[in-house]
């Protein structure tokens, strides 16, 4: 009666856990019915676990922490592309002749585009990727072909500085002397300006000037033709006398209101 009463307890029990309530019955059948359930129960821990090997490789599972069940969710891992490496090409290496023609070249065209001193030249050579050595030896073949004449170039400057820039003669030895022309020519291209005619060039420098202040008075057209001609390299004697004619050429010419 204990056993059968014991038995009686565990199908009360498992009834409980089902949901409902189970009838005692007798001693036999639930010995039965106990030797029944304990069978299935070591056939089910003893069953392998199922396998899904028809699950493509793309897809994963991964255990959620936050499902209700604690059972594991399919979760879809994108698929990563591999970016192809890119193979660049590798230019092919150049002999010295080749490298120094091409920089050769590219000086030529600069120097169809303007007019350059020996060591600007020089200068521009290197920095196109010549050593000083090979520099040394183009410029002198430039130099035979008639790319380059400093003596030129000066004479060239101080007319184009002289005559339409109205510059004076210690302005334009400066400026010729940062083009990097060598000083002999320098002093030999300023010979062929007058000083005499300084004070001639900076008159007519000065009238050309004062005509643009016309809507001036005389005071502030003094100041500005004083320091327009002061920036021309002109001396403060000069600089005087041509803005005293300049301004009274102007007041002939000249009419209207003018303002300060």
């Amino acid at each position: 009666m204990n056993d059968i009463v014991s038995l009686d307890s565990v199908r009360r029990g498992r009834g409980r856990e089902r949901g409902r309530v189970v009838p005692a019955e007798s001693g036999a059948e639930v010995e039965s019915e106990v030797v029944v359930s304990h069978d299935a129960v070591d056939e089910w821990y003893s069953a392998e676990p199922e396998t899904h090997s028809a699950q493509p490789e793309a897809r994963k599972t991964a255990r959620s922490s936050n499902h209700p069940a604690g059972r594991a969710r399919a979760v879809d891992v994108p698929p990563v592309a591999v970016q192809p490496i890119a193979v660049l090409p590798v230019a092919p290496q150049l002999s010295d002749e080749e490298r120094l023609d091409r920089v050769s070249d590219t000086v030529i065209r600069a120097l169809g585009r303007r007019q350059l001193s020996a060591d600007e030249t020089h200068a521009l050579l290197m920095a196109q990727g010549a050593s000083d050595e090979e520099a040394v030896v183009l410029v002198a073949r430039y130099e035979e072909l008639g790319y380059l004449n400093d003596l030129a170039l000066a004479e060239s400057l101080v007319e184009r500085l002289s005559e339409r820039s109205h510059k004076s003669r210690a302005v334009i030895s400066r400026e010729l002397i940062a083009r990097k022309i060598p000083m002999a020519f320098v002093e030999a291209a300023l010979e062929q300006l007058d000083e005499s005619e300084e004070f001639e060039r900076a008159l007519e420098a000065g009238i050309k000037r004062a005509g643009q202040l016309s809507s001036y008075d005389d005071v502030t057209a003094e100041r500005r033709l004083m320091g327009f001609l002061t920036r021309r390299g002109y001396t403060s004697g000069v600089v005087r006398e041509a803005t005293k004619r300049a301004l009274a050429e102007r007041n002939k010419r000249s009419s209207g209101p003018r303002f300060r």
